[in-house]
């Protein structure tokens, strides 16, 4: 369950007790499942939600602009969705793609010209007004579960987003609904295990760190995953896992990098889920 009152601090896979095991350096509490490998906060409200994402300012960095000038974007932000889409060209099959929290909207605007037909949501109404124009495909606003849909995908992909979700279960259920048979989700999000978050969070617990925890960003994150955690979302989701790994951003790919993906220590989890075909869930 979401642990937004004492009554709910339960693991949202296991329903085991969350435990609390300390605060961020603004006072937000963090509560951690041991068994499942996550921590999370209490969620913020949905009117807080909207006004962080309906601030244009909040477009306006991560190499990126308010124009939504994909030629005026560092050349950082142009190799990572180069590598986003290596990836599912690797891990995924079809063509018709929607990236849910789309943003900047540079992922499918590329996507597009590598033959996909894309379409893209999000929560700010600046980028669904300005978007399309730039990007040349349509942006849907609002959540998914508001959101009227006049056809399912073959590959829906949430590229750190879910960790800001009020509840990533019932979002990668609504993405399996969402999804033809045989299509796939795929997630990116911050790793939890990471070795730079683990040596934070040391150093945090021991106050060593002057704004203790502010490596999980909770506020603008209201979950931080592990692998783990991702495999159990998925299955709790009765969606197939088929590819996992521990990735460094695309900037930072050197061989000591590399080695740490090997270990499960890099800095962001990387998880493909697939929708079974209706005869294979019928035997299952």
């Amino acid at each position: 369950m979401i642990p937004d009152k004492k009554r709910d601090l339960q693991c949202l896979l296991c329903q085991r007790p969350l435990r609390r095991i300390g605060e961020d350096f603004t006072g937000k509490h963090i509560y951690k499942c041991h068994d499942c490998q996550y921590v999370c906060t209490t969620i913020s409200t949905a009117a807080e939600t909207a006004a962080l994402y309906d601030d244009p300012e909040y477009f306006d960095g991560w190499g990126c602009n308010l124009d939504f000038d994909y030629d005026r974007f560092e050349p950082s932000v142009h190799q990572q969705v180069d590598d986003y889409l290596d990836f599912l060209a690797a891990h995924t099959q079809g063509k018709s793609l929607l990236d849910v929290g789309t943003g900047s909207g540079l992922l499918p605007h590329i996507a597009l010209q590598r033959g996909y037909e894309v379409e893209g949501t999000d929560l700010s109404a600046y980028v669904s007004q300005n978007v399309p124009a730039k990007g040349g495909f349509p942006v849907h606003h609002g959540t998914l579960d508001d959101i009227r849909f006049a056809r399912k995908y073959d590959i829906i992909t949430l590229l750190h987003v879910l960790e800001h979700t009020g509840n990533p279960l019932a979002m990668i259920g609504r993405c399996k609904e969402l999804l033809n048979s045989g299509g796939h989700v795929v997630v990116v999000v911050p790793n939890y295990q990471s070795l730079d978050s683990r040596i934070k969070d040391l150093l945090s617990k021991f106050k060593l760190k002057q704004r203790p925890y502010k490596h999980l960003a909770l506020g603008h994150h209201n979950w931080v995953f592990s692998i783990k955690s991702l495999e159990l979302l998925g299955e709790k989701a009765g969606l197939q896992i088929v590819h996992r790994e521990t990735r460094q951003p695309a900037w930072r790919a050197g061989a000591w990098h590399r080695l740490l993906g090997r270990f499960g220590l890099a800095t962001w989890c990387w998880i493909v889920y697939r929708k079974m075909s209706d005869k294979l869930q019928l035997v299952a």
